[in-house]
C-alpha cells in the first residue's frame, strides 16, 4: 500500500480558485478584463484591491480601460460575488460610485 498525503490547504484554495476561474473566465473575457488580472488568485486579488495589477507586473490595463457598458458588467459579476461578503473589494466600491 502507497503512502497517500492529504491534499494541503494550499492545494485545496487553487482548486477552488482553478474552478472559479474556469466558471467565470468566459464573462471576464465578454467584460474586456485583460488575462493578466485574472492569470492566478495573486493578480486577481491585486486587480481587485488596485482596479489595475499594482504588486504584478503589467501592460499597464485598469479597470478606467473599460467602457461604461464594461464598467457595469463588471459590476454585476462582482455584485455577485462580492456584494454581501465580510469585506468588499475596493474595486467594487468604486464601480458602485462609479456606475451610480
Amino acid at each position: 500500500m502507497a503512502f497517500r498525503q492529504t491534499n494541503s490547504g494550499r492545494d485545496i484554495v487553487l482548486k477552488e480558485w482553478y474552478a472559479w476561474i474556469d466558471q467565470h473566465r468566459e464573462k471576464l473575457v465578454a467584460v474586456g478584463l485583460a488575462p493578466e488580472v485574472y492569470l492566478d488568485q495573486s493578480h486577481w486579488n491585486d486587480f481587485l484591491e488596485n482596479g489595475h495589477l499594482h504588486w504584478h507586473a503589467s501592460s499597464g490595463f485598469d479597470f478606467e480601460s473599460l467602457s461604461p457598458v464594461q464598467l457595469t458588467e463588471l459590476r454585476h459579476i462582482l455584485e455577485r460575488e462580492y456584494g454581501t461578503a465580510t469585506r468588499i473589494p475596493p474595486l467594487l466600491n468604486w464601480l458602485r460610485i462609479r456606475c451610480e
